[in-house]
């Protein structure tokens, strides 16, 4: 069965921020928080079997998927109080926050600091807290060392999205993120790979990934 998306939303938070929304029983809202790369797309699978529990928000971070970062920062922190935002605009009551590898860390950090907004924390994946004996792959491991110098990262990222072809891109991150890419349907690659294409000439897209990136490091050299 084909897969069916609600119309793409957008609001306004200090730039515009796209999101989707799946109509649920209104007791319960879901928040969704994508991570390092990624947008809302990562959670189109999911969303449908949680609108039966609730309703269900899957936004794109600023300078991710269809939000620009149109003068917003792409740090941790950053993310996080737009998370929060977001939640006060759209899910008035606490909320049931889930995160996916960066996202965790952001949804993490809210729950943290806003107890109050969230009532349940689900992580997928979350790039944090470590697990003991856990090491991503290495090709990771030496991107990740590459973003974190000035001036390379941003010629690493900007030349990749230019170069590479985007399904090239798309393949290479579900290989190098995912257990058994095989699983993935082909409907939620194509819609990986249009996204990509259509951000290929977004200005401030490599920005934005090396500056969450190197966010990211910060935190975890933290104990």
């Amino acid at each position: 069965m084909p897969l069916e998306l609600p119309d793409r939303c957008t609001i306004d938070l200090d730039g515009p921020t796209a999101y989707r929304e799946w109509a649920g029983p209104p007791e319960t809202t879901f928040v969704l928080v994508h991570g390092l790369g990624g947008s809302h797309l990562n959670w189109v699978q999911a969303a449908p079997g949680l609108s039966g529990l609730g309703r269900v928000l899957a936004l794109d971070l600023p300078g991710f998927g269809w939000s620009p970062l149109a003068g917003r920062g792409a740090g941790l922190m950053d993310q996080r109080r737009l998370v929060s935002r977001f939640i006060g605009e759209l899910a008035p009551g606490p909320v049931v926050l889930g995160g996916n590898s960066m996202g965790g860390a952001i949804a993490i950090l809210e729950a943290a600091v806003e107890p109050e907004a969230v009532r349940r924390l689900i992580l997928t994946a979350s790039v944090f807290p470590w697990a003991r004996g856990g090491w991503p792959h290495p090709a990771v491991i030496g991107a990740f060392a590459m973003y974190d110098t000035p001036g390379i990262g941003e010629r690493l990222v900007g030349a990749r999205v230019r170069r590479l072809d985007p399904e090239r891109v798309v393949r290479i991150a579900f290989r190098l993120t995912t257990v058994d890419p095989r699983r993935i349907p082909e409907e939620i690659v194509r819609l990986n790979v249009d996204l990509l294409r259509e951000r290929q000439d977004e200005p401030d897209a490599a920005r934005a990934y090396v500056e969450a990136a190197r966010s990211l490091l910060r935190l975890g050299r933290r104990p």
